[in-house]
């Protein structure tokens, strides 16, 4: 199974909570994120369960951002509208700066077939 996301651009790993311990919560982008990237996704029928890989290309909105941090997001994004079951399904993760998208950021996701493992 291939699924296709056209999502806003998601936000830093470092944005996405406030506070510390029993306190923390999720920060206000963050929730406004979520809600407006659950607009561009349509759920399967049942969440995806098995083992998975995702692929997300984001178009650089400037020279000072990290790559690496942008991917929480979108798992959380995708666990919260059962699109998968749980994030730590995820057996391989490929992000890529790109100019040439129709969004901001474009999410691949495929189930893990067991000639993707090697």
């Amino acid at each position: 199974m291939t699924m296709h996301f056209h999502l806003p651009y998601p936000p830093s790993a470092w944005d996405l909570y406030e506070g510390w311990g029993i306190n923390r919560r999720l920060s206000g982008p963050y929730k406004k994120w979520r809600n407006d990237a659950g607009y561009f996704i349509k759920a399967p029928k049942l969440p995806i369960s098995a083992p998975f890989s995702l692929h997300i290309a984001l178009k650089r909105q400037n020279k000072r951002q990290d790559l690496d941090n942008r991917s929480k997001a979108v798992l959380d994004c995708l666990q919260h509208y059962k699109v998968i079951k749980n994030d730590n399904l995820c057996e391989r993760l490929t992000m890529t700066w790109a100019e040439d998208l129709p969004a901001e950021c474009v999410v691949l996701l495929q189930t893990a077939e067991e000639g993707l493992a090697a």
